[in-house]
């Protein structure tokens, strides 16, 4: 099967910015094992597209933050995990795009800096 052919039917599979099972099971069932692979790797392509994870050092405040995320990252889905080794800060993973605010990340930044100069 083409790869373009391949690439719409997994945007067909999601309704609402979410996978639908169904469609994925139905989709699964008709292909081959070559264009499984190919169907599977546009899937986690595209959820990982339209997810925003954000890790917090605390589970405390996450009502407030997701109405945050919500207004900054409109229409994507947004997952919180809890690093307690962030110490205080936040780091957000928006497909490819990392951003790390923590104090954490600073002290590491500076040390590595600190030994090249």
């Amino acid at each position: 099967m083409r790869r373009n052919i391949i690439k719409k039917l997994a945007e067909e599979s999601f309704t609402k910015n979410k996978l639908d099972e169904k469609t994925v099971m139905k989709v699964a069932k008709v292909l081959k094992r070559e264009d499984l692979k190919v169907y599977i790797k546009d899937l986690k392509n595209m959820d990982a597209k339209k997810t925003v994870t954000v890790t917090i050092p605390a589970s405390r405040g996450v009502g407030d933050m997701k109405k945050y995320f919500d207004r900054i990252y409109p229409g994507k889905r947004i997952v919180f995990k809890v690093d307690e080794s962030l110490l205080t800060g936040i780091k957000v993973v928006d497909y490819d795009n990392v951003y790390e605010l923590s104090l954490k990340g600073l002290l590491e930044h500076s040390l590595r800096g600190a030994t090249n100069d």
